[in-house]
């Protein structure tokens, strides 16, 4: 919910901004009109007019930019899961209007809910295709709530049953890495990236990447990372992937270039990274004590740090 909130929050920002040119133009125009034309009382209109008639010509302009991008965001939002259900669930039966409700509650990542819907509809007679749509979103459900094996059956069958074989794969290698079958996921990814992934599948080198920071293997992680670097792909995140492999390496001059360097490449959730960097980097301290020396602060420093 927090992540979400944040994202709107940077979303309404960004709006706030884009509105502030043409707020402004208009503004001008106007101001320009009385000038050619006079007012429209042929008087002497006071600053606070003028200041007025910018806020409101700023708030006619936000608005209009709100209800432009709202507009575009919920299409965004929309397509792909449009394209992965096609006509499944598309009537006015009971189970297709419980499926359409869960998915409004998955949209609004209120996880529990929805699969407590999905798994009512899961009790209809259904067909192949509406089974395999149904245990795919049962699954994304279930990884969501932190419970990846039980979310592995459900993409299993969604493939079997004919849906996407791409997003359904995508999950499910995700979910084997999150329950610790690294190499059942790394052969996953791999089928993927030889089976002509989707275009939005630009990710699919870092999640390779941090499959194996997991394993505590940095060598292997940054070959990965380097791969989607020179690729332009997922690039601020994979250079994040970078700074952590680095820390795992206790090369900590190369590990705060990359970590800067993430940053400056506006990265998703910096706050987030910088979290995640700082508790690697006392894990490897803690594991490696030796290595307080490449930090370039003295020991005591690191060690009263590192309690």
């Amino acid at each position: 919910m927090g992540s979400w909130l944040r994202k709107y929050v940077r979303q309404l920002g960004k709006l706030a901004m884009k509105a502030g040119f043409p707020a402004l133009v208009i503004d001008c125009i106007i101001i320009g009109s009385f000038s050619l034309n006079g007012t429209p009382d042929d008087g002497e209109l006071l600053p606070v007019f003028y200041l007025r008639l910018l806020l409101l010509t700023y708030g006619a302009c936000f608005i209009a930019a709100c209800v432009i991008e709202h507009q575009s965001l919920i299409r965004a939002a929309t397509r792909m899961d449009a394209d992965l259900i096609g006509n499944a669930f598309g009537g006015l039966r009971k189970q297709d209007k419980l499926f359409a409700s869960g998915l409004d509650l998955y949209a609004k990542e209120r996880a529990r809910a929805a699969l407590d819907l999905f798994l009512e509809v899961r009790e209809f007679d259904l067909t192949d295709q509406e089974l395999g749509v149904l245990s795919f979103y049962i699954g994304r459900c279930y990884q969501m709530l932190r419970c990846p094996s039980n979310a592995i059956g459900y993409y299993e069958t969604a493939r079997e049953k004919g849906f996407s074989e791409h997003y359904a794969k995508l999950f499910e290698a995700r979910s084997y890495a999150e329950g610790g079958d690294y190499s059942r996921s790394f052969q996953l990814f791999n089928e993927l990236l030889e089976n002509d992934p989707p275009e939005d599948f630009y990710f699919l080198y870092t999640d390779i990447g941090f499959l194996f920071i997991r394993q505590k293997q940095p060598d292997a992680a940054a070959e990965w990372f380097e791969r989607s670097i020179e690729k332009k792909q997922n690039y601020a995140f994979a250079l994040s992937g970078m700074a952590i492999a680095s820390l795992q390496k206790g090369d900590f001059v190369a590990a705060q270039d990359y970590h800067y360097k993430a940053l400056v490449n506006h990265l998703d959730e910096p706050a987030v990274f910088r979290k995640y960097y700082e508790e690697t980097k006392r894990l490897m301290l803690e594991m490696h004590p030796d290595w307080s020396e490449k930090t370039g602060a003295a020991p005591a420093e690191n060690a009263e740090q590192t309690g």
